[in-house]
């Protein structure tokens, strides 16, 4: 099955991990398969190394640990405590010494899987029998506890999932309809959350390992459409909110987050693991793919874990022009270390180093003149991506009360190219150029100097855009917290954050090689810095199922960016550079929570949110004179859920949303359509409802069914909206399907006392969406509905699993975004051809 989404980056910048990286990459892949060490293999109980937190974390990290399977419902462990854990034990003992007090037990099933229960004040079940009935919900994969309790009890199972280590954002994002992910040209995803997201800065925030990623703008002021793209290989869990969590952590976000936690080092254990995947997919070629991890300890308080992993997936798209052949082939190749060291109880200290180089073949882009996956681009041109990140993570604090310090930084250097033929050829018949180029005072050019203007244009042709960006960050964020189980809690922080971004635009004649620049007609210089303080906090009060908080943030954002023309530009009128410029913006973000039980596995929830998002200073050098910078915008928002568990087995979420998107940044063109940059087009109300049914009729057999309905409008629109093509009251938001529908089945199978057999089928259905908020802009494109089948056959035995994977069965052709622009009419996104998918994972 081909990903949707995957992480990765390009030729890197640093000549030593260049130099290292082939040897590195294949001792690490080769280490899992190595017989392993006699510590780890004459162990008769296993080193658990668990600090004091929420029950629901502990008992994963101890079946993380213990190499268990733990499935447990989503109420049941609330917001408790669990008291910390050190040392080698039975792993019954130490499950045991974390349930006490707690009210709960636990039991083996037949086929091997822990449950997690109340306990009966009639039977005592807390020792592990090897005989107790199976277990009627599914187990999970190996050495991962599913069925958590996320932090607000009313909301979808979709939200908290522990993902294979193949999975990619794409992957994620697809089990939530209330989110969409969808491509872009440079390899990246723009994700939406109910609506809001596409241009301007992230709408929803990515953090990995407690570090949000912001792709950089770039030339477009856009970086909504560069998601951080980093393989989630060794992943511990992914938490995805609908709405802003800014109250009480990072950076800020204006509709939603993703939080990626990759595996820590485990203390006093030796382990790994190993993955390797093989691909087919209808008229393209292979995918490959292969992962390692190696835990290592480094004595009792200290531990290294390190991953490596590589993978290619072959192109689809083929160019009727060049007559090459599956042109957009992706490879990715990183490396992960983390170090652990606990010197004493209540001091937890974490450095994480992550190294990542993706190069993208070509765009993923087909136009629809041509059909499926059919491209007519004068040449290949290649992006790349070089990500490096360092980080450090220290937690202290042995009570209720934790001091969190997060210390970040990163580098993201890109090299996009992109084929701008059409947009020359385009400019060359364009009056005002022929007047730059012969410095005309008259109205217009004479049929003569049109002709030999459009002749210089074509001679121009093919042309290259080479837009090399190096985007770094720094990073502080300090918080404090008061973790209570029942009663109050609070959480209070600080953060300062530093962004930059350093690019050059180049405009040249293709030379036949994307490395080697032809004739330079156009250059500019650009330098963006992004600075931001923030003062944030939560305020809550627990009592069982009942929580209500009250958080709030203020922002202070500063942006400034400077222009400068190296090589005038007569075709686009790129030709004088602007004195740096500076804008501010900031404001406050608030966030009232509040979970009612009503009735016995019953739950009503409310929320009141109003998020922010910063103003901005655009980078196009082609602009209206009251255009040069655009202001913040906010989401205001109300949210009603309702949460029942149908017996014992099933439970049922309704949610219904209200958005109030104000002052909301667009994308628009410039009249000759050779620059992007943002406006503010007026607001938006965006009216919504999310269903979702679980059910488990039968052991072994689940259940799925989620639903989103949608709407999205123009409310207001402002002096801008003849910029973007033309934007009207009523007018409907580009690229928002309006309904999603998603439902799967599985059903396991206990074989052999140890094995299981599982088989699963899923669908999906999407309806269409459009590119411009009115069917008369010239650019208008629209996307039809599409329904999607999936299915899968996996075998797991102890810790090793095999499954073979069918993606988009019926070969139908899903259309996830369609563009006009001035790289082509019709450029079409889609979610790629039937695959079929062999991986294998072995964990130890």
């Amino acid at each position: 099955m081909r990903r949707c989404s995957r992480a990765g980056v390009a030729r890197p910048g640093w000549h030593a991990l260049r130099r290292i990286a082939p040897l590195v990459v294949p001792a690490l892949l080769a280490a899992p398969l190595l017989p392993a060490p006699a510590l780890a293999r004459n162990s008769a109980n296993p080193a658990f190394d668990i600090p004091r937190q929420k029950l629901e974390t502990a008992i994963q990290q101890l079946a993380l640990q213990g190499g268990r399977q733990i499935v447990f419902r989503s109420a049941l462990a609330g917001s408790a405590t669990s008291r910390r854990l050190s040392g080698a034990m039975p792993f019954s003992g130490a499950l045991r010494r974390l349930l006490k007090g707690s009210g709960l037990t636990f039991r083996e099933t037949a086929n091997h899987v822990i449950l997690i229960e109340p306990a009966s004040p009639v039977r005592d079940t807390t020792a592990i029998t090897a005989d107790g009935p199976q277990s009627p919900l599914p187990p999970a994969r190996p050495l991962i506890v599913t069925a958590q309790r996320r932090t607000d009890p009313v909301s979808f199972a979709g939200d908290l999932r522990l993902r294979p280590s193949a999975a990619g954002i794409a992957a994620l994002v697809e089990a939530s309809p209330g989110i969409s992910s969808e491509p872009g040209n440079a390899g990246q995803r723009a994700l939406i959350v109910r609506g809001v997201g596409m241009a301007g800065e992230s709408t929803t925030l990515v953090y990995f390992g407690d570090v949000p990623i912001a792709g950089p703008s770039g030339t477009g002021s856009d970086a909504a459409r560069t998601t951080s793209d980093l393989s989630l290989v060794d992943v511990a869990q992914v938490r995805i909110a609908r709405t802003a969590r800014s109250a009480e952590h990072g950076v800020g976000a204006l509709a939603g987050e993703i939080e990626i936690a990759p595996e820590e080092p485990h203390l006093g254990q030796w382990g790994g693991g190993a993955s390797l995947g093989l691909g087919i997919q209808q008229g393209g070629e292979p995918d490959l793919s292969a992962s390692s991890t190696l835990n290592i300890p480094l004595g009792e308080r200290v531990a290294l874990r390190a991953t490596a992993y590589a993978s290619r997936a072959g192109g689809y798209i083929d160019n009727v022009r060049t007559g090459t052949h599956n042109v957009n082939d992706d490879d990715i190749s990183g490396l992960r270390l983390i170090a652990r060291m606990v010197p004493q109880p209540d001091l937890d200290i974490s450095a994480l180093f992550t190294w990542q180089h993706r190069r993208i073949a070509d765009a993923s882009s087909w136009f629809q003149s041509l059909g499926p996956y059919r491209t007519d681009r004068y040449f290949a041109a290649p992006t790349t991506h070089d990500f490096l990140m360092g980080r450090l993570k220290v937690g202290y604090g042995g009570g209720p009360v934790r001091l969190t310090s997060i210390t970040a930084a990163y580098r993201w250097s890109l090299d996009r190219r992109y084929d701008r033929t059409n947009a020359t050829l385009l400019q060359g018949q364009d009056p005002e150029a022929c007047q730059r180029y012969f410095a005309l005072d008259t109205a217009s050019c004479d049929p003569a100097q049109t002709q030999q203007f459009a002749d210089y244009a074509a001679g121009l042709a093919p042309s290259l855009l080479h837009i090399p960006i190096v985007s770094t960050r720094i990073l502080q964020e300090l918080r404090l917290g008061h973790d209570n189980a029942h009663g109050l809690g609070w959480v209070a922080g600080v953060l300062i954050d530093h962004r930059t971004e350093r690019l050059r635009s180049e405009l040249s004649s293709y030379s036949g090689d994307p490395d080697i620049s032809g004739e330079i007609f156009g250059a500019r210089r650009l330098a963006i810095t992004r600075d931001q303080a923030a003062m944030f906090g939560t305020l809550s009060y627990r009592e069982d199922d009942l929580l209500v908080s009250l958080g709030l943030r203020y922002d202070d954002y500063r942006v400034a960016s400077q222009n400068d023309v190296v090589v005038p530009n007569l075709l686009s009128g790129s030709i004088d550079s602007w004195p740096r410029t500076v804008n501010r913006s900031g404001g406050l973000s608030t966030r009232v929570h509040i979970d009612l039980p009503i009735a016995p596995g019953a739950s009503w929830h409310t929320q009141l949110t109003r998020s922010i998002r910063p103003g901005g200073v655009n980078t196009a050098s082609v602009l209206l004179p009251n255009r040069r910078t655009y202001d913040g915008d906010s989401l205001w928002g109300a949210e009603l859920g309702f949460n029942l568990h149908l017996g014992r087995d099933s439970e049922m979420t309704l949610t219904a949303y209200m958005n109030d998107w104000r002052d909301l940044q667009y994308r628009a063109l410039s009249e000759n359509r050779s620059h992007a940059y943002l406006v503010n087009v007026g607001n938006a109300m965006i009216l919504g409802t999310e269903f979702e049914l679980v059910a488990r009729p039968l052991p072994g057999l689940t259940t799925r069914l989620e639903a989103s309905l949608i709407r999205a409008d123009l409310t207001r629109v402002s002096d801008a909206a003849p910029l973007v093509g033309g934007a009207d009251k009523g007018d409907s938001i580009p690229f928002v399907p309006h309904r999603r529908l998603q439902a799967s089945l599985a059903r396991s199978w206990t074989i052999g006392g140890h094995g299981q057999l599982t088989v699963e089928g899923d669908w999906q259905y999407q309806s269409g969406s459009w590119s411009t908020f009115t069917s008369d802009d010239p650019d208008f494109v629209e996307t039809s509905a599409f329904s999607l089948f999936g299915a899968g056959l996996s075998w797991r035995r102890e810790r090793s699993s095999l499954s073979l994977r069918a993606r988009n069965i019926f070969n139908r052709v899903a259309n996830l975004r369609a563009v006009t622009n001035g790289y082509g009419v019709g450029q079409t996104f889609s979610s790629g051809p039937r695959s079929i998918l062999l991986s294998w994972d072995r964990h130890w």
